[in-house]
């Protein structure tokens, strides 16, 4: 099948998954960024996007015109700010085809809410409370798609756990954009004589002294992301306060990669887990604290837990997976 993506050509984004893993399964893929049809830095694309209408219909135009070019079976859009005019185009000029839109992130990142006046053939959100006012409110043609990892890219490390911890030298590691709320969380562990070790980039616009000396000044991403991951102690996630009914992407990648988290409890997480999402997940501060002191100290339980996550992640929470399931309900 010849598929069409329209969304980010950047390392590691969700676009790229999905290339490279409809890639892996036989399909050929054309994928177009923004970035391929105007030739400026993609912020300043982006917010000219915003402020100037017509500019934004424009840039979309060129993208719809090279995909209908292509003449693919399917388009999947992931950008959450496409024109609807580009989709309207796309559909009228390709009839049989296929358009579905694929949101991977939570609630507060819809845009100007572009999707829902777009005429996809079917919409994929993470997490259920969108699915349902989705097709609850709006008769959309809504679906739940969990998010997933790369196994291709978020690889496990080929040495001993115990080894590579020591040569890592982490206790705990956090790793993004360091946000206030974030932020406040990793002060709270470094309060109670937490070493945590901060990989990404810090909130500039409000710092916080006592988080931002934390910081190794370093943006993981591929090879060295597993390495940091898997060498840590324990990884703390922290999920958005959006994430209603969903978990994010760093849930699967550290899973199954095979590090050990401590993360939000979520009771979508039961469906996610082979383990009893009590043992790593907390529901305040307090807790994860409690929880981080007690697994410090016990390797070998962090070890088998990580290796069950491991398994069950490889086996059941792959893109691959997801492209499947996403597959069989649009067809």
């Amino acid at each position: 099948m010849k598929i069409a993506i329209i969304g980010s050509k950047d390392f590691d984004s969700l676009e790229y998954h999905l290339h490279d893993s409809l890639q892996f399964m036989g399909h050929n893929i054309f994928h177009i960024d923004v970035k391929d049809v105007i030739k400026i830095p993609y912020k300043y694309n982006y917010w000219a996007t915003k402020f100037f209408p017509k500019y934004d219909e424009r840039i979309f135009t060129k993208i719809a015109d090279r995909i209908i070019d292509e003449k693919p079976d399917l388009v999947i859009g992931v950008y959450r700010f496409i024109h609807p005019n580009c989709i309207k185009k796309i559909k009228n000029a390709l009839k049989n085809v296929k358009v579905i839109h694929i949101n991977p992130d939570a609630l507060t990142t819809f845009e100007y809410q572009q999707i829902f006046v777009s005429d996809y053939d079917a919409y994929f959100t993470k997490d259920s409370y969108i699915v349902d006012f989705m097709k609850g409110k709006m008769n959309l043609n809504a679906h739940y798609l969990p998010e997933a990892f790369n196994q291709r890219v978020h690889k496990s490390v080929d040495k001993e756990k115990a080894v590579l911890e020591k040569a890592i030298n982490i206790d705990v590691v956090t790793f993004g954009t360091m946000y206030p709320y974030r932020a406040n969380m990793v002060k709270s562990l470094i309060n109670n004589g937490i070493d945590i070790k901060l990989f990404g980039v810090p909130d500039r616009r409000f710092p916080q002294k006592a988080v931002e000396n934390n910081f190794t000044n370093e943006f993981i991403t591929g090879d060295r992301k597993s390495e940091v991951l898997l060498g840590s102690k324990i990884v703390f996630n922290n999920f958005h306060y959006a994430e209603i009914e969903s978990v994010n992407v760093k849930f699967f990648e550290i899973g199954g990669i095979g590090a050990f988290q401590i993360c939000d409890y979520k009771p979508i997480i039961k469906e996610y887990s082979a383990i009893d999402p009590e043992k790593f997940t907390y529901k305040n501060i307090n807790e994860a604290v409690e929880k981080i002191q007690y697994y410090l100290n016990k390797p070998e339980e962090r070890y088998a837990i990580c290796e069950e996550q491991r398994k069950h992640f490889l086996k059941h929470h792959t893109y691959e997976k997801r492209m499947e399931t996403m597959l069989e309900l649009i067809n």
